[in-house]
């Protein structure tokens, strides 16, 4: 049993780690005008969020995966390495090509956070606890969402936009060096220490190089145990969707080639990566000596009710979540006038009502066990609060009370299908450890996937309702060919609420909220459908 400081040392890192890698996905938000006028810029600078949820989102598994090789701990740590270096990058870039490719690089790292910090912090406490330690961390994450844009705001008027990036630095240093001095036992066993690592590949006989059992022990690290062919089909796959729906209406045609070939190749990428995952790679291991295989996505996984139901559910929920907290605060600055920081404020109406939900969650759960009665409950909200959502007509008395049950669905949903998604491993597994791993790991990808999905859905969506609005209008207003254009059109021509334009915006921003209500109304059969599984200590108190 870990010690009382060394478990609080553990718990303020990864807190520190996690708030650091969602702060670093909205603190961009209110760099939008500054950043495009330095660039001269405004068609790409979408990016600056795109390019991080991108990578955040098609490497989670990647991460877990290395996990199982390398030791959370170790894989936690060099994650945060990875995400410092994309934030240096992104605060010395001179060009917009170089501060995206510093975005993708911290998306990488961040991706890394965001999966293992969840996995370290519920295998270092009780399984009954483990409710406790998932609201901690999301209230970190929750936090870092509601400050984000204040601390943007704060830096890129009084200091510099650069130091939206440095900030991350120096918490990025104190939280790297708290975790190296952890103890991360709670493991069933204890990894090879990361600098120790270092030391063996500093010493290593680097002639072994030239011989050929070594470039076939990495052919063997790389196909079976890395399963780097579904690492580049599922990467591949997720991201030319993503190019689609971020381009598409934009920067071409939706019936141009480009356009087309992305949303057929894309999809056929991730076919094969299943087909390969679960069928050839298989077939593979059993010819090639009959080798022991990692699959990146293992048919147990993808085919346990539980764990595919309550992931699905989640998915949708983040993807509703992102729907409404962006285009919550696009309704008051885009309609109303209102400043980056000051329209940021309403992200507190969905933020305090999530924090609540998850911290009462928590509660039941660690009292008698219970699950899927909050995701049901979560959806239920969802449904209600997504429907009260889209009366928004700007009204601060208005916007708060019709937040709060959007707000309770995501806390309810964002904890208890993580829970329910790591019940269905059974600690008498005697492979618990690598599958309490992949399962955590899968469970993010889907909630991180449904972030990066949700924002690029919502510029479309955006974008193509105002088309649609002015192709039939008389406005005289210059044709755009992207959100961001429109957006410096209209803080150069803001006339008022009442106007034609901003009309035209509201309706636009209402259409992204009737979308989250579709996501939660889906999100409801498959809710329904969760594992009624407690946790296990829990459940014996009640029997």
């Amino acid at each position: 049993m870990k010690s009382t400081l060394s478990l609080t040392l553990c718990v303020i890192s990864l807190l520190l780690t996690l708030f650091l890698a969602a702060l670093d996905i909205v603190i961009v938000v209110t760099l939008y005008d500054t950043i495009g006028i330095k660039f001269h810029d405004f068609g790409n600078i979408g990016w600056l969020v795109t390019g991080y949820a991108l990578s955040n989102a098609v490497f989670m598994l990647l991460w877990g995966r290395l996990a199982e090789i390398l030791g959370t701990k170790e894989c936690l740590m060099i994650s945060v390495i990875v995400f410092e270096i994309g934030s240096l990058i992104s605060a010395l870039s001179n060009s917009m090509v170089t501060l995206i490719s510093g975005r993708v690089v911290a998306g990488f790292g961040g991706s890394g956070i965001e999966s293992l910090a969840f996995v370290v912090g519920t295998s270092i406490v009780r399984e009954n606890h483990r409710g406790i330690m998932i609201t901690a961390l999301a209230i970190s994450y929750v936090i870092a969402e509601g400050v984000g844009p204040f601390i943007g705001g704060a830096f890129n008027e009084h200091l510099s936009w650069r130091w939206c990036f440095y900030i991350n630095l120096p918490i990025g240093a104190f939280a790297f060096i708290i975790l190296a001095f952890c103890n991360t036992s709670g493991e069933p066993h204890q990894k090879m220490w990361l600098p120790s690592k270092i030391k063996k590949i500093m010493n290593y006989d680097y002639g072994e190089l030239l011989k050929a059992s070594f470039w076939k022990n990495t052919f063997e690290v790389l196909v079976f145990k890395l399963d780097m062919v579904g690492i580049i089909l599922s990467s591949a796959g997720f991201t030319l969707l993503m190019l689609g729906l971020s381009f598409g209406g934009n920067n071409f045609p939706w019936n141009s080639g480009i356009i087309i070939c992305f949303f057929t190749v894309g999809p056929i990428l991730l076919l094969l990566f299943c087909a390969y995952d679960f069928h050839f790679l298989p077939l593979l291991g059993l010819h090639y000596d009959n080798k022991r295989i990692k699959p990146l996505l293992t048919w147990n996984i993808a085919s346990n009710c539980g764990i595919f139901t309550s992931s699905i559910t989640g998915f949708l929920s983040c993807f509703a979540y992102e729907l409404q907290s962006a285009y919550l605060v696009q309704l008051y600055q885009l309609v109303f006038k209102k400043k980056p920081t000051l329209a940021s404020i309403h992200l507190w109406e969905l933020s305090i009502p999530a924090m609540i939900a998850t911290m009462a969650i928590a509660y039941l759960n660690s009292k008698y066990g219970i699950i899927k009665p909050a995701i049901v409950f979560g959806v239920l909200c969802g449904i209600v609060g997504s429907g009260l959502f889209t009366l928004i007509n700007g009204e601060l008395s208005q916007s708060i009370g019709y937040s709060i049950l959007p707000g309770i669905a995501f806390g309810s949903i964002f904890q208890a299908t993580l829970l329910s998604s790591q019940v269905q491993i059974t600690s008498d597994d005697p492979d618990f450890q690598n599958k309490f791993i992949e399962v955590t790991a899968f469970n993010s990808f889907a909630k991180s996937l449904g972030f990066a999905f949700g924002g690029n859905m919502g510029a479309m969506i955006f974008t193509a309702s105002l088309k649609n609005q002015m192709r039939s209008s008389q406005l005289n207003i210059p044709q755009f060919t992207s959100v961001e254009t429109l957006l410096a059109y209209s803080t150069e021509h803001y006339d008022g609420p009442q106007s034609s334009l901003s009309k035209f915006i509201n309706t636009a921003i209402h259409d992204v909220f009737y979308c989250a209500l579709g996501c939660y109304a889906l999100s409801f059969f498959f809710g329904i459908f969760t594992s009624s599984k407690k946790t296990t200590i829990s459940a014996k108190k009640q029997q």
